[in-house]
């Protein structure tokens, strides 16, 4: 068991590994050429061992598991903040919380690993209403700014 690795379905850390190869015996230590690349690649090449959780039964391949977080990640780098707050906020209000861990917008990151996922939402959440509140403001001193010039520009020229 390895307490490194945790299912993708259920993160229990009850996990065993195994490779495609059948161990060797002892009396097997002499190998070819090929066979001592094939096992030196295999304990030192890429992660591509089958894992199966002792608790869900979830079977998986760690190597393409971690090519798929890796196709994630970079889809939600492409994301803009907005993009990525959205998918937040459709992540946790609908229960996926794992993947709401993945798409946590960076300038609530801070908040998330002091005060964890629920004092995130709740912060952008509230920048939401600060910058609501802002642009409101802003366009309502921006009419009246408008209203005063063209009231002096008609007192101007009358």
């Amino acid at each position: 068991m390895s307490d490194l690795v945790v299912c993708p379905t259920c993160e229990s850390n009850q996990v065993v590994e195994f490779g495609h190869n059948q161990p060797m015996l002892i009396d097997d230590i002499t190998l070819t050429r090929e066979k001592e690349d094939e096992v030196l690649t295999d304990l030192f090449g890429s992660d591509n061992r089958d894992r199966q959780c002792l608790v869900c039964g979830n079977k998986w391949n760690a190597e393409e598991q971690t090519l798929r977080q890796q196709e994630d990640q970079n889809q939600l780098d492409a994301l803009t903040f907005g993009d990525r707050k959205e998918k937040f906020y459709a992540d946790y209000e609908s229960g996926q919380i794992d993947h709401a861990k993945q798409s946590v917008p960076v300038e609530a990151f801070g908040v998330y690993k002091r005060k964890g996922l629920k004092s995130a939402y709740r912060f952008l959440k509230l920048l939401d209403l600060k910058v609501d509140r802002f642009k409101k403001r802003t366009t309502l001193a921006v009419i009246g700014v408008a209203l005063v010039l063209l009231l002096v520009l008609v007192y101007v020229f009358m």
